[in-house]
């Protein structure tokens, strides 16, 4: 019996991996908000639609977090697959903003269900199995799964979209409708992993705990607000980068081309991530990869100002979300080695927590700066960028907490 569940158990991280991969199709994305502006919406409204995002995610990332941990991971991920599945029924239908704002409410709500659930369901089954120290190489073969389809995705979406009307719309949607309905036969095989539950730390209840390791260690506080920051700058720019290279004579096939090669790097990076650790000193290459991040925000706003050569400034976008891309793992590792089994989704879930509350004022200026001129949104972003500087971690090796 203990072999059968420790096989089982086994699987889960293929399981995981298509369920990754299948909710992360996507097939829209190399034209969203192209697709947005198509339905009426404004590119002020769209920022309107990543504040609403924002809101429900702070109402709703730590409550699902907690039910991850009570509830258990397994059925706090199949409820996430059904709110994507609804968003994407209403993204069909949607004409006006609110329609597409209670859809963007159960995407954040699945996105909220999600996040750290997934990261500890892959953490704790290597703990049962007796890997733990294996979870780097684990976390990202599964982060390496967001990038799987979406090798071909963009081309796809580029290929049936090309001239951005209705019925190519639609038939680009159907796509992702069928991509998330068939992760939950994976889905509902996953084999729930031992939660280690220490009866006296479960007592002081489990968001209380998260809340506390945080305030007495600032190295997780710097941890947070690096990732957190670094990745509102690249959705500022990612949301409106479609209409500004259209806008400056690129074609949706440059798009298309251009997120494959994103998702190739990534996709490779992530498969092989204990390769590239260097001297396995996670703090050194998330510092490194936050610079890096840092370094091509400035030239790209560099470009955009001086030099607004199209191809050009698309290389390095490429290389900017990149960058940006092979941050993921490393930190979804730093946060699982500071955090404790019982609490580690909601560990993981307070990150994305500080991230809305961020959101809030930050998305809603940007959808002032951008009704009045495309490019203010690039010195908004690289100023952001910079405040990074301020957050680099220490040196050694973070200490591992079981």
């Amino acid at each position: 019996m203990i072999q059968t569940r420790k096989t089982e158990l086994k699987k889960n991280f293929k399981r995981m991996f298509w369920i990754q991969a299948l909710m992360n199709v996507k097939v829209i994305s190399v034209v969203s908000t192209l697709f947005y502006l198509h339905r009426g919406l404004t590119l002020a409204e769209v920022f309107y639609l990543t504040v609403v995002w924002a809101v429900v995610s702070l109402l709703f990332e730590i409550p699902s977090s907690y039910l991850a941990d009570r509830w258990g991971r397994k059925k706090t991920i199949l409820l996430g697959i059904l709110l994507s599945l609804a968003h994407w029924v209403l993204f069909i239908f949607a004409d006006n903003i609110i329609i597409f704002a209670v859809a963007i409410s159960l995407a954040s709500l699945q996105f909220a269900s999600f996040s750290g659930t997934d990261d500890a369901l892959i953490y704790d089954t290597n703990k049962e199995l007796g890997k733990k120290d294996k979870s780097i190489g684990k976390l990202g073969k599964y982060y390496s799964a967001r990038s799987l389809f979406k090798i071909i995705a963009p081309l796809i979406g580029a290929f049936i979209a090309n001239g951005l009307l209705e019925w190519q719309f639609l038939i680009v949607l159907a796509i992702d409708m069928v991509a998330v309905t068939a992760s939950l036969f994976f889905a509902v095989k996953i084999v729930e992993p031992n939660h280690y539950v220490d009866v006296e730390e479960q007592e002081l209840g489990i968001i209380k705990d998260a809340w506390k390791i945080i305030r007495s260690d600032w190295v997780i506080g710097k941890a947070i607000l690096g990732r957190t920051l670094l990745f509102i700058v690249m959705f500022i720019i990612w949301r409106f980068h479609q209409k500004y290279f259209i806008d400056i004579g690129l074609s949706v096939w440059a798009l298309g081309i251009a997120w494959s090669v994103i998702h190739i790097f990534g996709f490779f990076y992530n498969q092989n991530i204990e390769k590239f650790l260097r001297r396995g000193d996670l703090n050194l290459e998330i510092n490194f990869l936050n610079y890096l991040v840092i370094v091509l925000m400035w030239i790209l706003l560099f470009g955009v100002l001086f030099f607004p050569q199209p191809l050009l400034l698309l290389c390095i976008f490429v290389l900017l979300d990149v960058a940006e891309l092979f941050r993921w793992p490393l930190y979804s590792e730093f946060y699982n080695r500071r955090s404790k089994s019982f609490n580690r989704a909601t560990t993981l879930s307070i990150s994305n927590f500080f991230k809305s509350i961020l959101d809030i004022p930050l998305l809603l200026t940007v959808s002032v700066l951008i009704s009045k001129d495309i490019t203010y949104p690039f010195m908004f972003a690289a100023g952001i960028a910079f405040v990074v500087l301020f957050f680099k971690l220490p040196k050694q090796e973070v200490t591992i907490k079981d």
